[in-house]
Parts: structure tokens; C-alpha cells; sequence
């Protein structure tokens, strides 16, 4: 099991890429460390990324497990690498909204009720300040990686693309931050011990509309199916090697039943 103490290192503000608080995160070495605040979202973060190594999602983070010593307490963390080199910034579509629009992107979407066209208009605004290509099928792969493990935190603080500072060019983000995934904060809204499927019936998705299912089918109508996955259940029970001397049993059986029924659901998105 690894330990780090992070009590030397400074805390990174996080109170606007979280609807659910701030969460405890640091930079050391080019290495984010983050501390679990609602719940499991490390667990999260890490069976998510192990999981995806069996997609065609070709550029996501990768998670890994660590207790951390912060503060006279020792929490259950994850790490990862920076993704973002020296010479670049991430911009968050938050960001851009109240540079170009001058008005906040979720405020923004309010103008327009159906959610294929909130989704349309944000691509094309997109695609317009960034010249990114296949924006579209970019944020339809992150809804359909959304909706199949319920990340609940997809704000428009939490879509986000890297600058370059030095040429002003933009390339994407790879998928991160899926820590408010598989009904992790059981702290507020899922706590341990309640029915796990009635749970999941009341779930509300962001950012385009509180229904997982309505604004992935919207997106898969304007641009297409993206998401292949290609892990079997034995997958799935591998996927949670990693965190097994950091969570209970009963922790990591509610997320694998989980990941079961969301497996039976979306099949279509299986190889």
C-alpha cells in the first residue's frame, strides 16, 4: 500500500471544478495527488481508468491508489501524471464562455430548452474560439463515458482543453476526472446501505441536461456512436485489484454491481 504525506506541500483551490465542494488536490512533481472528500472517488478514478484500457478511447488519465498523510489524517487518495506541459494552460469552457460570451456557459444554455441544440451551439462555439476539429464527437465519446458510469459532475468547469501559451493553439483534454462516478459520494445524496437501483434512478446528469440518456442521444444523433468498450466481468472484478486494501467489501461490491447493470444496459456500446 503506498503513503505519502502531502502536510509540506501547498493546497490547489478547487472550489470551481467540483459542484460537491472542495476537494483536497496537490501538484508534487509533476504529479496530481487528490483526496477522497464525498466517498470512493479514487476508487473511481482508478477502476475507471482501468477499465477504459480495454476501449477505444485512445487519450484518458490513468489513475493509481495512495493513502495520503495530510493534517493529522490519512485519507484514500489517487495520483496521476500532469498531462499539461510547462508552456500550456487548461481553459475551461467556463472560461471561455465569459471571454467571448461574456456570460456564464451553463446561463448560456438556458436560451435553448431542447438539449440536441444546447449541445449543437456549444460544439459550434467551440469549434469557433479553439479552430478544434470534431469537437462533436469529442464531447459525444465524454457524454457516452458519462452516462455509462454515471459521473455526475460534468459542469462546464469540468470540460476544459489545453493552450498552448507560446502559440495560442488549443489540442484536447484527454478524458479525466471521473471521481463523482458509480454513486461515490456517500457523504450527501447515495449513502452506503441504501438500494443501489433505486439509487441510480435518482441520479441527475450535466451539463446539457439532468437525464444521462437524453443528452447522449442527442449527441449520438447529431454526431454519431463513438464509445467502444471491450472489458468482460472478469475485467471488471480484475479492475478493482488495485484498491482492494483501501476499501471495504462492501464498497467495492456496490461499485462492481454497479458497473454490472450499467454493462447490461448499454451493451450496444460493447464490441
Amino acid at each position: 500500500m503506498n503513503t505519502i504525506n502531502l502536510d509540506k506541500y501547498d493546497l490547489i483551490d478547487t472550489k470551481a471544478t467540483s459542484s460537491k465542494g472542495n476537494q483536497l488536490k496537490w501538484l508534487v512533481d509533476s504529479k496530481w495527488y487528490k483526496a477522497d472528500h464525498m466517498g470512493y472517488e479514487a476508487l473511481c478514478e482508478v477502476v475507471i481508468s482501468n477499465l477504459l484500457k480495454k476501449s477505444n478511447v485512445s487519450d484518458f488519465v490513468t489513475y493509481s491508489p495512495i493513502k495520503i498523510e495530510f493534517d493529522g489524517r490519512v485519507i484514500n487518495g489517487c495520483y496521476s501524471d500532469n498531462f499539461k506541459k510547462k508552456n500550456e494552460s487548461i481553459i475551461t469552457l467556463e472560461h471561455l464562455a465569459k471571454q467571448w460570451l461574456s456570460n456564464s456557459m451553463a446561463k448560456e444554455m438556458l436560451k435553448y430548452p431542447d438539449t440536441e441544440e444546447r449541445i449543437n451551439r456549444t460544439v459550434r462555439f467551440i469549434e469557433k474560439v479553439t479552430n478544434l476539429k470534431k469537437v462533436g464527437q469529442y464531447i459525444t465519446m465524454m457524454l457516452e463515458l458519462d452516462a455509462f458510469f454515471l459521473n455526475e459532475d460534468r459542469h462546464t468547469n469540468n470540460i476544459a482543453f489545453i493552450l498552448n501559451d507560446d502559440t495560442g493553439e488549443y489540442r484536447f483534454c484527454p478524458y479525466f476526472d471521473f471521481g463523482l462516478s458509480l454513486l461515490a459520494d456517500t457523504t450527501e445524496d447515495y449513502p452506503m446501505g441504501e438500494d443501489v437501483y433505486q439509487l441510480i434512478d435518482k441520479i441527475q446528469a450535466k451539463p446539457f441536461s439532468t437525464d444521462f440518456d437524453t443528452q447522449l442521444e442527442a449527441a449520438m444523433h447529431l454526431y454519431g456512436d463513438q464509445l467502444k468498450l471491450a472489458f468482460t466481468n472478469a475485467d471488471i472484478e480484475n479492475a478493482f485489484d488495485e484498491v482492494k486494501d483501501y476499501y471495504d467489501a462492501q464498497t467495492i461490491t456496490r461499485a462492481k454491481t454497479i458497473l454490472l447493470y450499467q454493462k447490461h444496459k448499454y451493451g450496444y456500446m460493447f464490441e
